[in-house]
């Protein structure tokens, strides 16, 4: 298979060819059906109303108190009281660009995970792409083998070969069967656990052709617009945002909080009311707040830092691999696409222009060489479909 080198410009992604589209399928009704994708929806969905909760001013208090006199007083007393407590008018506003700030934090985070999903939902199903081409090849090899046998068993009974002649293609059409029987197993794992992701609804994924994969000509213009939607990189972005609204949120903690209320004060004989007002001075509660809050920005830029780092350099690892399989693949592809060797193996041997041995050994050669192509292949669309999810899919 040939990969087409595409120039993709600044605000261009990887295209996504005609035979890709089956993945894209099989994501969509994986997103849609997901448990865990619904569970981390309701959870986002729950984190943004907690971020929410508490903005507003305190509670109003109100107070009641009923005194028995004694002695020589002059009677019962009664006191009532209504105060409410703010803090500075700035700190609500800090307040509420933090929680904005979590919930897009909270969403990002979500993306994060749908991201994650998308790139084992995809190597999932490359690798059933993988199987069945595998088995696709081995039912073509043993389509022949099954002849060859069926042709010697004839000969076999009619004395013209020994039974050693014979057990070599018995035992090359075992050992080949066995390898089909095998890789189906191992499909029927992967259908279930594609079912599993699926939120239990089976999918009947029966492609044996990998999508035409294609890189961007220039990496470094992919990636400055690739990292503008990457969810780990945004996330922490918007951890160091936070961050410097909570340093300006600690400072205006230290304003004064203010108490404002109504008091009434009542004896038999006299009733006293008025307005209650009241100060509260910030002197050691926050003391080592905004000191903290310095430390964990300073910690913060060294992790994104860090995080652009890794994401670089592992999409650049990707990038090159996909262009070193691009060689081998179209080498593959010539000398095995091109003729049916089985067909002309089978020719050969019925016309006597090869031996059995030579036979069996050269169609020996032809399966392993498909094996490794469908393995370059399986491989090729590992790295593209990384390149593919941060792109945006």
């Amino acid at each position: 298979m040939n990969y087409k080198i595409l120039i993709l410009s600044l605000l261009v992604t990887l295209p996504l060819a005609m035979e890709a589209q089956s993945f894209a399928t099989v994501w969509q009704q994986v997103e849609a059906n997901n448990l865990t994708l619904k569970a981390g929806r309701q959870v986002m969905e729950a984190d943004q109303m907690d971020n929410h909760v508490g903005l507003a001013p305190d509670n109003p208090e109100v107070e009641f108190a009923y005194l028995w006199g004694s002695g020589e007083a002059p009677g019962n007393r009664i006191d009532v009281s209504v105060t409410q407590s703010f803090d500075f008018p700035t700190t609500y506003v800090y307040r509420g660009r933090i929680a904005n700030l979590k919930n897009e934090q909270a969403e990002l985070a979500y993306q994060r995970e749908r991201q994650e999903l998308m790139l084992e939902v995809g190597t999932l199903y490359y690798n059933i792409l993988y199987q069945n081409d595998r088995i696709k090849d081995m039912e073509h090899c043993l389509k022949f083998l099954s002849d060859v046998s069926a042709a010697y068993k004839q000969k076999l009974d009619a004395g013209s070969i020994n039974i050693f002649e014979y057990n070599k293609v018995r035992l090359a059409e075992l050992n080949l069967a066995q390898e089909k029987s095998h890789a189906e197993a191992e499909r029927e794992g992967m259908l279930l656990e594609m079912k599993r992701l699926n939120g239990g609804v089976a999918l009947d994924i029966t492609d044996s052709e990998f999508p035409e994969m294609s890189a961007p000509a220039d990496f470094d213009v992919w990636y400055a617009h690739a990292t503008q939607q990457c969810p780990s990189l945004l996330l922490i972005g918007k951890q160091l945002e936070e961050n410097q609204q909570q340093m300006k949120l600690e400072k205006s903690l230290w304003a004064p909080r203010f108490l404002a209320g109504y008091m009434r004060e009542q004896i038999p004989t006299e009733v006293y009311q008025g307005l209650k007002v009241g100060v509260s001075v910030p002197l050691w509660q926050n003391v080592n707040a905004l000191k903290q809050t310095k430390l964990r920005s300073s910690a913060l830029q060294l992790q994104a830092a860090d995080e652009q780092s890794r994401t670089y350099n592992d999409l650049k690892m990707h990038y090159l691999m996909l262009l070193s399989i691009d060689k081998q693949i179209a080498d593959y592809h010539q000398l095995l696409e091109t003729v049916d060797a089985m067909q002309l193996l089978k020719e050969a041997l019925d016309s006597g222009q090869m031996s059995l041995v030579d036979y069996l050994f050269e169609s020996s050669i032809y399966h392993e060489s498909h094996e490794r192509f469908a393995e370059l292949q399986y491989d090729a669309a590992k790295h593209y479909l990384v390149l593919q999810v941060y792109s945006g899919m």
